[in-house]
């Protein structure tokens, strides 16, 4: 078996796994939609907010009210999936927000947050007066509308194609054509490539699968320039422009591995910092690090592997038809004259 035959099955492999998780995700996406992140959906909550700063600075006043707010929300008959508490330097407002679960009827909430204004203002809260009066406390009810992710997908392809015809551009003249055709399939195969996969494994995607889709493109950007910088710094060596092109390629993206391993490892380490971070401070970031570590994998496997096997096949075509062309002299009869003038007067 040759060696060219041996790059062509690697090629039709790596693009046979490639299309069966894209076309498997777009399946799914087209009969399910991706899995909703249930954090995105609508909602309304009711809002305390303490304009005095007492919500701040006393945390009995803080726990006092938020269990009295607790308690009339629950005998108005809505249910309470979280309270968010807000604080803020000392003196200045604070907030405390009770997010309701279920469809809520927006006359009847706004009914209710004035009937829970005039019961905080009779509320005693010891000797210093009533709850309202210790905070000077307001209440008002938020709604909030989730807009699906497919409500930009025109938006977003846009930004996509011309970014990547910019890509193309940069790549093109900064490196060779051949490159930019590379680096455009690959941007695209590795996006196309993390949507699936997220479809596919059912991973939870509200609006930031767009700001996954984004984040793979970056890394499959920096990953092939990574690649296809060393790999022109080689082929321009002088003991590698006898190899053939394949292995050439082949050689020069074996040697890349370590560095491109190393960004990825990286980036992986980060997305779940931040992920923890996001956890931390009450901010769910796990769908997006599950979508980014995709992101990441791709990017790895189609810079090393499918990105140079197709450029592989490109510049074998590109060198030979060079070589094709090195056989005939295509300079013009007048340049050639022309060269020989000058070099009579040289000799003379």
């Amino acid at each position: 078996m040759s060696k060219k035959l041996t790059l062509k099955q690697l090629l039709l492999l790596c693009l046979t796994i490639s299309l069966a998780i894209i076309v498997a995700g777009a399946f799914l996406f087209g009969f399910l939609g991706f899995n909703p992140d249930s954090s995105t959906a609508d909602y309304t909550s009711i809002e305390v907010a303490d304009n005095n700063g007492t919500i701040v600075t006393d945390s009995n006043y803080r726990a006092a009210l938020e269990d009295f707010c607790s308690s009339e929300i629950a005998v108005a008959g809505y249910d309470v999936s979280d309270v968010e508490y807000s604080p803020a330097p000392t003196g200045a407002a604070g907030r405390l927000e009770f997010i309701l679960r279920g469809s809520v009827n927006e006359d009847e909430i706004a009914a209710f947050t004035e009937q829970l204004s005039a019961a905080l203002a009779e509320e005693s809260y010891g000797e210093s007066g009533t709850l309202a009066e210790v905070g000077d406390t307001s209440v008002t009810y938020h709604s909030g509308v989730y807009v699906p992710h497919y409500e930009y997908i025109w938006r977003t392809a846009i930004g996509f194609g011309v970014a990547l015809v910019l890509l193309f551009a940069y790549v093109a003249i900064r490196f060779k054509v051949g490159m930019g055709v590379v680096t455009l399939l690959a941007a695209v195969h590795d996006v196309l490539l993390t949507l699936g996969a997220i479809a596919l494994f059912r991973i939870p995607a509200g609006p930031t699968v767009i700001c996954v889709a984004v984040f793979a493109l970056l890394i499959s950007i920096f990953f092939n320039l990574k690649v296809f910088g060393k790999m022109r710094q080689d082929l321009r060596l002088e003991e590698r422009k006898e190899l053939p092109a394949r292995e050439a390629v082949a050689l020069s993206a074996k040697e890349s591995r370590k560095g491109i391993f190393i960004a990825g490892i990286l980036a992986a380490a980060a997305l779940v910092v931040l992920a923890v971070v996001g956890l931390i401070v009450g901010f769910d970031l796990f769908s997006f690090m599950l979508g980014s570590l995709i992101a990441v994998i791709a990017a790895t496997y189609s810079s090393l592997i499918f990105a140079p096997a197709l450029y592989a096949v490109i510049k074998e075509r590109s060198d030979a038809r060079r070589a094709e062309r090195a056989k005939y002299n295509y300079a013009s009869e007048k340049a050639r004259k022309k060269s020989e003038k000058q070099e009579a007067k040289q000799e003379g």
